[in-house]
């Protein structure tokens, strides 16, 4: 005979698997700290590139105004300006890449002790019936 109660709860359990399952995955596989720094440096390496293609996106798009004004600019101070430009950006950048993958590393974790929850139940519902 079907137990009602354990259908529902392992209904749950697949539900969990199908939907939100992929999702939890790296929230089970790291800690929180590992799992931020390994997104962290995605960002990092992303970010980097998307800075450096941009950069030269707008040098090409100057470049007939750079090249005049070649002999009177500051090569050093343009340097330091960009660098300190690449410095801002990317402490931004990561500051709300840290935000966003600790809020959801606390999100999947709560997903995670629900269905752990949930398992529990089946199990504690298999043992109930196999007891005479």
């Amino acid at each position: 005979m079907l137990n009602q109660e354990r259908v529902c709860e392992m209904t749950k359990l697949a539900i969990f698997d199908r939907n939100e399952g992929q999702e939890c995955k790296p929230v089970i596989q790291y800690f929180r700290k590992d799992y931020i720094a390994r997104e962290l440096l995605k960002s990092f390496i992303a970010g980097t590139i998307a800075l450096a293609l941009l950069a030269a996106a707008v040098g090409l798009y100057y470049m007939e105004d750079l090249m005049e004004q070649l002999n009177v600019m500051d090569i050093r101070q343009a340097v330091v300006r960009g660098i300190l430009c690449y410095i801002v950006c990317m402490a931004v950048y990561l500051l709300i890449t840290y935000i966003v993958y600790h809020i959801r590393y606390t999100k999947g974790r709560r997903k995670v002790k629900k269905y752990y929850m949930h398992l529990k139940r089946v199990n504690r519902l298999y043992q109930e019936e196999e007891q005479p």
